[in-house]
């Protein structure tokens, strides 16, 4: 799904933002989500990719590759959805134009915007930081033993915690590729199917 109207829907609902290069997308992407979900009583979760990110390197594969692989990666479960807004823009993403379009289209639904550690630590260098504050709810993902004193006092003020032990990466995943390494149980197997009948990351 990559619209952002819901028809059925009858009252506001929780939703949570999750963004990403997800080149390729992986387990970690799926469980923390679903965990997050659960735990906040979520009604739904959106999935984001990016066309181009601000402050991460330039994806190895297109959009186009990407979102495909997404779309695998998060099929049967239904409370993800896809929102390619950022891919359609086609040029740098930034958070604060996706969550006003999100809001302009239901601006009855509370949006959770949920992060990992490292973005949270980078989130004073997005645009408009301050203004994203007073728009989301955030849910940060850590890991065990994570100092929270490392994210900005004014961020923690607006932030539900939730850890996980789930050390994985994109990163891992496509240098283990390189390294003619298994990447089984990494991915969702038809993300892995995927992967090596396009012969991605080689």
């Amino acid at each position: 799904m990559s619209s952002l109207d819901d028809n059925e829907k009858n009252s506001p609902m929780k939703v949570g933002m999750f963004g990403g290069t997800f080149d390729p997308p992986h387990i970690a992407h799926l469980i923390g989500p679903e965990m997050v979900r659960e735990k906040f009583s979520l009604d739904k979760i959106l999935f984001i990719p990016t066309y181009i990110p601000r402050l991460k390197e330039t994806p190895a594969v297109s959009p186009s590759v990407r979102t495909a692989m997404l779309h695998k990666a998060i099929k049967g479960n239904p409370y993800f959805h896809i929102l390619d807004l950022e891919i359609k823009r086609r040029k740098v993403s930034y958070t604060i134009e996706t969550v006003r379009e999100i809001i302009a289209k239901n601006p009855e639904d509370s949006l959770y915007l949920i992060m990992g550690t490292d973005q949270a630590q980078e989130f004073w260098e997005w645009r408009e930081p301050e203004s994203l504050l007073s728009m989301l709810q955030f849910i940060i993902i850590t890991r065990p033993g994570y100092e929270r004193g490392n994210i900005d006092e004014r961020l923690r003020k607006k932030t539900e915690f939730f850890e996980m032990n789930l050390n994985i990466s994109s990163t891992m995943v496509r240098d283990r590729i390189r390294n003619n390494k298994s990447i089984r149980y990494l991915v969702h197997e038809d993300v892995r199917r995927y992967i090596i009948e396009k012969g991605l990351y080689r």
